[in-house]
């Protein structure tokens, strides 16, 4: 009625005579609006390889009335696929008169052979497909490396900002490139993030992306994996708040056997032009660290090993204390030796 009504201006009696007829033609276009359901939806093709692109399509049962209709996307798995996720935004939009409407989708990799069943709904009515993910033979296509940028060999970042991460892939990229999946591990540590996957161009055999830095009062490590299915490369980052501060990564154990024990200090974002001095001391006997660290000016920090007596009973609380010489004030963080 807006859209009349301005092109009628400066004619009353004309919009007052089409007014009922516009209340009455409201009623059977939010009708069809209402009434516009999904039909159908498939995928081609229904097969793939880990990180191939796959086409979606989506058919409702009439065209799309003004405005167009919103088909909601999920897929059917026990906990939902991130990368179908991401690359859908969960929800597709067929245009004004048409019946459908076609788009690109990507899927996790998995291990074996896996079927995904996907969803497409509007308006009450639902419609469903599947699509089959094969990894790829890792003789043909794997991924050959993984790793966020590094400092020194350590990849050590402040919270609040973005480092790159870099993959590479055995052999060039299909058409529509190649999806690679990035994980953290554990999944639930937000030490770092990063999209869900990153895509190696079509013809190209590596890509980077960004990967964004968070932390709390002290550093804090997370692992991460990059893979196609078939075969998983590994990097880590620490992420270190913006002061100077002490912690650990991961637990430390007083076996052996398990990984190698390590702390780390950061130096935050506090200038160090001529580089700085740390001395680090355990409360403990039974536990020892280095007695010195030499960060250079441009490092934001080091890792340094916690050796740990095996007779250390499990339970016992340590205390390491970070001084910087000539630096802010010492920093102590208390670690439990575990099983």
């Amino acid at each position: 009625m807006a859209n009349l009504s301005k092109a009628a201006v400066g004619r009353r009696v004309a919009v007052l005579t089409a007014a009922p007829l516009l209340f009455g033609l409201a009623t059977p276009l939010a009708a069809q609006a209402a009434t516009t359901g999904v039909e159908s939806t498939s995928v081609s093709p229904s097969t793939i390889s880990a990180g191939e692109e796959a086409l979606q399509k989506v058919t409702l049962t009439e065209p799309a009335p003004a405005g167009g209709t919103v088909v909601a996307l999920r897929d059917l798995n026990e906990f939902e696929d991130p990368n179908y996720a991401r690359s859908t935004g969960r929800k597709v939009t067929v245009p004004e008169g048409q019946r459908s409407v076609t788009f690109p989708i990507r899927v996790q990799s998995e291990d074996t052979t896996t079927v995904t069943s996907l969803e497409a709904s509007a308006n009450g009515t639902a419609a469903r497909t599947a699509i089959t993910v094969e990894p790829p033979d890792w003789r043909e296509q794997v991924v050959t490396g993984f790793w966020v940028k590094q400092q020194y060999g350590q990849a050590i970042a402040l919270t609040g900002t973005t480092v790159t991460g870099t993959v590479q892939i055995k052999s060039p990229a299909p058409v529509g490139g190649l999806a690679v999946d990035i994980r953290n591990n554990p999944v639930w540590n937000d030490t770092a993030y990063s999209a869900p996957y990153v895509v190696v161009p079509a013809g190209a055999t590596g890509a980077t992306f960004p990967i964004s830095v968070s932390t709390d009062q002290n550093p804090r490590y997370v692992q991460m994996t990059a893979d196609l299915g078939n075969d998983k490369a590994t990097s880590s980052l620490i992420g270190t708040p913006k002061k100077f501060s002490v912690g650990t990564v991961r637990e430390i154990r007083n076996k052996s056997g398990y990984w190698p024990n390590y702390g780390v200090v950061g130096l935050g974002d506090i200038w160090h032009p001529f580089g700085a001095v740390i001395k680090l001391t355990s409360d403990t006997p039974g536990v020892t660290v280095p007695p010195e660290l030499q960060l250079s000016s441009s490092e934001l920090g080091r890792t340094f090993p916690i050796q740990v007596d095996p007779s250390t009973p499990i339970g016992t609380k340590v205390k390491i204390t970070a001084t910087w010489v000539l630096g802010p004030a010492p920093v102590t963080t208390e670690i439990t030796i575990q099983d």
